[in-house]
């Protein structure tokens, strides 16, 4: 019997423009009727190819997780301590094997820590959004 492989290279599909703008504006708009305001939580973050190659590079990856977070940020982004400035939603990126499990790299007895297993801080959007 053939083991049906869900984790694999080719997992999920492309959208059309009108269907993701649908999306995104219906993610706004969620947000207002919540109460926020425009500037007041994140629609988007952006990452550098290089760094998205590097953890589709790592052995075994057939993919990428994204997972929601959150951190304590200041009004332009950067991390402060816990409950200083607000809460903010941020996107974390894990490589994924295809048996379906996180890529995390064995940090242990390296001196500074290893190379980082999963990417973040992207550049958020409204401050850095598609022209």
């Amino acid at each position: 019997m053939a083991i049906l492989t869900i984790y694999h290279s080719n997992a999920g599909e492309f959208l059309t423009a009108a269907d993701a703008k649908s999306r995104t504006k219906k993610h706004r708009q969620e947000k207002e009727k919540q109460g926020y305001k425009p500037g007041e939580y994140n629609q988007a973050e952006f990452f550098g190819a290089n760094r998205i190659n590097k953890l589709l590079a790592r052995e075994g990856c057939v993919g990428i997780r994204v997972y929601y977070g959150k951190r304590w940020e200041d009004d332009q982004e950067n991390p402060t301590a816990e409950g200083v400035g607000r809460l903010k939603s941020r996107l974390i990126l894990v490589g994924v094997r295809a048996d379906g499990s996180d890529i995390f790299e064995d940090t242990t007895g390296l001196k500074d820590g290893g190379d980082s297993s999963a990417l973040g801080n992207g550049m958020p959007c409204p401050q850095h959004c598609a022209p």
